[in-house]
C-alpha cells in the first residue's frame, strides 16, 4: 500500500477511483475563495499529488490550543465555508465516482470525515481542512454530527490519561460548535440522531471492507476500533435527549 509522503510544498498521497472527481472539487473549490483546501496539482495511476497545507493537524491526544474553544468554533466556521462553497459544485452523475453513496438530502457535497485530525491548524485557529477521499454530496448535517462528534467529543474511548469530560461540559461544546456553524433549525433536530446514523455506517463500512479483504479495515477491526464506536453508540443512544435539548 502507497504512504503519504510530503516534499517540500506537496504532497503525494494513494489515488483511488473517485481521486478525478475529488481534483475537480478542490479546484472548485479554489475557484470560489475556499483556500483552505488542498490545491490538485497531479494525478497518476496510483498517486495524487496535491499542495500542502501549513500547518499542524489536530492529532490525538490533543494539544492545549486543538482543545480551546478557539479552535472548536473556528472549525465550524471553517466547516460552514467549505459547505457554502462546495455547494456550488456542478454534480454530474455521467463523470462524477465518490467513494460513498449520495445522502439525501444533496445539500452540498460533504467532507465525509471532518474531525480535528482533519483539520490544520494555526495555534488556536483553524486555518485548512486535508483529506477529501470520503467526500460525497449530501446533506449538511451529515458533516456537522460527525464534527460534533468528534470535537465534544462524545467518544467513551479517550486518550491514556485524560479526564473525561462531562456531560454538561460536552453538551456545551455540542452546542457551541452548532452556533460557529450557523445550522438551521430543521438540522439541528436531526443532529443527535446522525450521530448515530454515521457510526453505524462506519461499523458497517468496516466490517465490509474486512470481509472482502481490506487491509485497512481488517486492522481497524483488530485493534477494536469497531468496538469503540459500538460503545460511543451506547453512550450516544442514552444521552439522545439530552443532546438534542442542547443544540436545539
Amino acid at each position: 500500500m502507497e504512504r503519504i509522503t510530503k516534499a517540500d510544498d506537496r504532497v503525494h498521497r494513494p489515488a483511488g477511483p473517485w481521486t478525478p472527481t475529488v481534483h475537480r472539487l478542490l479546484a472548485h473549490l479554489h475557484e470560489q475563495g475556499f483556500v483552505a483546501a488542498p490545491e490538485p496539482i497531479a494525478l497518476g495511476d496510483t498517486l495524487e499529488t496535491v499542495s500542502f497545507v501549513p500547518g499542524v493537524a489536530g492529532e490525538y491526544p490533543w494539544t492545549e490550543d486543538v482543545a480551546s474553544e478557539a479552535a472548536l468554533v473556528t472549525s465550524a466556521r471553517m466547516l460552514r465555508h467549505y459547505h457554502d462553497a462546495a455547494a456550488t459544485f456542478p454534480l454530474d452523475d455521467t463523470v462524477d465516482v465518490w467513494s460513498q453513496a449520495h445522502r439525501a438530502p444533496v445539500e452540498t457535497v460533504v467532507h465525509g470525515d471532518f474531525a480535528p485530525y482533519n483539520c490544520v491548524y494555526d495555534g488556536i485557529a483553524a486555518v485548512g481542512l486535508i483529506d477529501f477521499d470520503t467526500a460525497h454530496p449530501g446533506p449538511r448535517v451529515w458533516d456537522v454530527a460527525s464534527a460534533v462528534y468528534r470535537f465534544a467529543p462524545f467518544t467513551t474511548g479517550l486518550d491514556e490519561g485524560r479526564a473525561a469530560p462531562t456531560l454538561e461540559a460536552r453538551l456545551a461544546r455540542a452546542a457551541e460548535f452548532c452556533r460557529a456553524y450557523g445550522l438551521d433549525d430543521v438540522s439541528r433536530s436531526r443532529v443527535a440522531e446522525t450521530m448515530v446514523s454515521s457510526l453505524v455506517a462506519l461499523v458497517t463500512l468496516m466490517e465490509t471492507e474486512a470481509a472482502a479483504g481490506n487491509p485497512k479495515f481488517i486492522s481497524d477491526l483488530q485493534h477494536g476500533h469497531a468496538d469503540l464506536y459500538r460503545a460511543d453508540v451506547a453512550y450516544l443512544e442514552d444521552h439522545l435527549d439530552e443532546i438534542a435539548a442542547a443544540v436545539a
